[in-house]
């Protein structure tokens, strides 16, 4: 073989008009056997022969085993042809022998990445960047790696480190429209992503990420414009259906934004996120029936079961063969300053260690104060963002949870599918949502009397636990000073001012309505509108024009816009009475309004979410602030607004007696969480199926399978 190679070697050279010697240890020592070899896989290589160069290569290494050019090479041909672990070999020994090898540690990075293993890919882009701080095309890859990852604050960093897409300004844009998005700068994101789509305006992937932001800004009719842009450019994009549904919805165009995401299904039936927002907007929809909603819920859950593959044993052991706490795993992207996060960490901080270990899967990229708060309330904090479904299910598996509470349901960040998986042997639905998740694996959801009525528990695919008092347990508000409850307001101003802090997307028809009827019944009154983006005048002229549509005088509506926690607090002093919005009342603000001294009148409904408001004000004894009808809504607002001893005198106790009620005190509502997670766990060990063997031929998942070892013969670890 090495006559033939020199034969070649000499037929090439003579081409190019240089003569040597005949003899072949004189050409061998002017070009070594390796690099001949190492020269003779390049010429393959170049020529996209990849079998003989890799032939060439093994050569030049049986020639010279130390030659560390020809290890990495034949890493490359490997890892062309995606023979990942052969490739990850040759690339580390290429590493090994020369320590200062980056583009071996580059092409490490790139192999882990291909095949899904970002953290692995993130260690090795480091490495490599390390030793060429320059390499460009490596810092923009380990941004996108950390973004996977879910760490795009670390990615900014990198990026402001040095040259990572100087030669490619749409994508510099892009991405840092990517990381602001993740990291929830909103304002930023929409900066970024509209350089990007003036360099390349007919790029639909950044268009979609550009509506995206200009909704969550509040920004919501250019969001229609943009995601309409994409769609003329795309007609059959589900994405961009599914952005102008948003939009839609924001606006308070319902039947517009039904008909879209239906619309981004018929393209892409089996896409998850999209169904889990058509669910979010039926489940408050009045024209939807709880018997259609739970029909549609169904139809998502087997999309999910479809795509998982369940487990039927654990390694938990049951708690009834060990006193011992429950392992109870939270699953939410809202472990943060939300209104989940606030009605959580009173409940929370109040968990007897004896009974319950709460472990947290926190599906956030980026993470707030709050998230640093809620941390210390949890005996382990798992970020889990990055992590695909398989993996998590995985993991909580491999953790030993008993009892996994989704808080989540058809949310955004939502890790639904998870639960398909069982990777507990007990799970739970709580808080985020208000309905069923449709979801076959989802053993109860957690609910109070008020909430859920006899005879409802058709309307559900999980089996409804009854919380005593109620569901909801809220946080008093932590502020950066002290924010006492104000005097009524209208003692100072001699007219009542009502207030809405909902979004505009829950003022439907019959809100406004009932505006409409209570300002009229009261001609003095006024009525403040917080959370409106006022930086958006197309959002404020529009709102304006649904209020005159309705016949509510605008000379008589003050437009608030948002403000800092501290600030909206404060705002409660200029407002006498809450009028909640229907069907979709307000959660974690009517709780704050509470706080402050100023009481809700609710209307309620037939569903959990419509008597939000009733579940709230009963349980801190305000049953005559519940509305059964429009007409006692009016009547109400009318008898209450012209008792004004009255009202001043219920404001200045009201905080008291909301902080003595059930709805905040959260030793009580600890005992009867920590009560429900015993009695589910009963409940499934009276079933059997807290210790059921999965048979031979079961589907459960390959690692259940390994764990089953010969002590749980006798039924006491699953």
């Amino acid at each position: 073989m090495l006559n033939w190679l020199i034969t070649k070697l000499r037929a090439s050279i003579a081409r190019t008009g240089t003569t040597f010697s005949d003899n072949e240890e004189d050409l061998a020592s002017t070009l070594t056997i390796a690099e001949m070899w190492r020269k003779r896989g390049n010429a393959f290589l170049k020529s996209n022969q990849l079998d003989d160069a890799e032939l060439c290569y093994r050569h030049g290494i049986e020639a010279a085993p130390n030659d560390f050019t020809c290890y990495a090479n034949l890493g490359y041909v490997l890892l062309e042809q995606k023979r990942w672990d052969d490739a990850e070999k040759m690339l580390i020994r290429a590493t090994d022998l020369n320590p200062a090898d980056f583009d071996s540690q580059y092409l490490i990075a790139n192999l882990n990445r291909d095949r899904g293993d970002w953290r692995v890919a993130v260690g090795w882009y480091r490495k490599a960047l390390s030793i060429n701080p320059n390499f460009a095309q490596c810092r923009r890859d380990l941004c996108i790696a950390l973004a996977q990852t879910g760490e795009p604050q670390e990615a900014q960093a990198v990026m402001a480190g040095g040259p990572a897409f100087s030669s490619d300004p749409v994508n510099f844009h892009f991405f840092s429209g990517v990381l602001n998005l993740q990291t929830e700068n909103f304002p930023a994101a929409v900066k970024c992503f509209s350089l990007a789509n003036q360099l390349d305006p007919e790029n639909v992937s950044i268009l979609i990420n550009l509506s995206t932001v200009q909704i969550a800004v509040g920004n919501y009719f250019e969001g229609v414009r943009t995601s309409q842009r994409a769609l003329s450019l795309e007609p059959d994009n589900p994405q961009a259906f599914a952005n102008l549904s948003a939009a839609y919805r924001m606006t308070n165009q319902r039947a517009l934004a039904i008909e879209n995401y239906r619309n981004s299904l018929r393209i892409n039936p089996n896409n998850l996120y999209i169904h889990q927002n058509l669910l979010f907007d039926l489940s408050d929809l009045p024209d939807c029936t709880p018997t259609e909603y739970l029909t549609e819920a169904k139809v998502y859950g087997k999309k999910a079961a479809s795509r998982a593959k369940p487990y039927s044993s654990w390694l938990c052991e049951n708690p009834a063969h060990q006193r011992r706490p429950l392992r109870v795993g939270f699953v939410s992207a809202d472990l943060c300053h939300h209104p989940v996060g606030m009605f959580l960490v009173n409940a929370l901080s109040a968990l007897s260690k004896t009974r319950v270990s709460a472990i947290a899967y926190s599906n956030r990229a980026a993470e707030d104060f709050f998230s640093e708060r809620l941390q210390k309330l949890f005996v382990e904090w798992n970020r889990v963002f990055a992590m695909t479904d398989q993996e998590l299910a995985e993991k909580i598996h491999a953790d030993r949870i008993d009892v996994l509470v989704d808080l989540s349901g058809h949310t955004g960040g939502t890790r639904l599918p998870v639960f398909a998986w069982r990777p507990a042997p007990v799970q739970v639905s709580w808080l985020g949502y208000w309905t069923s998740t449709g979801i076959d694996a989802m053993d109860y959801i957690l609910v109070d009397k008020v909430g859920v009525q006899k005879g409802e528990e058709e309307y559900y695919s999980e089996t409804p636990w009854f919380l005593p008092d109620t569901r909801l347990c809220f946080s008093p508000p932590t502020t950066a000073w002290p924010i006492a409850v104000s005097a009524l307001p209208a003692l100072r101003n001699g007219h009542v001012t009502f207030g809405s802090y909902q979004k505009l997307n829950k003022v439907s028809q019959t809100t406004l309505r009932l505006w409409f009827q209570v300002m009229s019944a009261l001609p003095t009154s006024r009525l403040r509108l917080h959370a409106v983006p006022t930086a958006h005048e197309a959002i404020v002229s529009d709102l304006k024009q649904v209020l005159t549509q309705a016949h509510l005088d605008l000379a008589r509506v003050d437009f608030v816009g948002e403000a800092l926690y501290e600030n909206y607090l404060e705002s409660y002093a200029e407002v006498d009475i809450i009028l909640d919005s229907y069907p979709y009342p307000a959660g974690a603000k009517t709780a704050d309004a509470l706080w402050m001294g100023v009481p809700t009148l609710t209307l309620t409904g037939n569903t959990m979410l419509a008597r939000q408001g009733e579940s709230m004000l009963s349980c801190v004894g305000l049953e005559d602030w519940v509305a059964i009808s429009e007409e006692g809504y009016v009547q109400i607002a009318i008898e209450k607004a012209n008792d004004l001893s009255s009202l001043a005198d219920l404001r200045a106790r009201l905080r008291k007696q909301v902080l003595a009620s059930p709805l905040f005190d959260g030793e009580r509502f600890a005992r009867n969480l920590e009560d429900a997670f015993e009695g589910m766990t009963t409940a499934a060990k009276h079933r059997n199926k807290w210790c059921a063997i999965p048979p031979s031929d079961s589907n459960s998942s390959p690692e259940s399978d390994e764990n089953v070892t010969s002590s749980q013969a006798d039924g006491k670890i699953c």
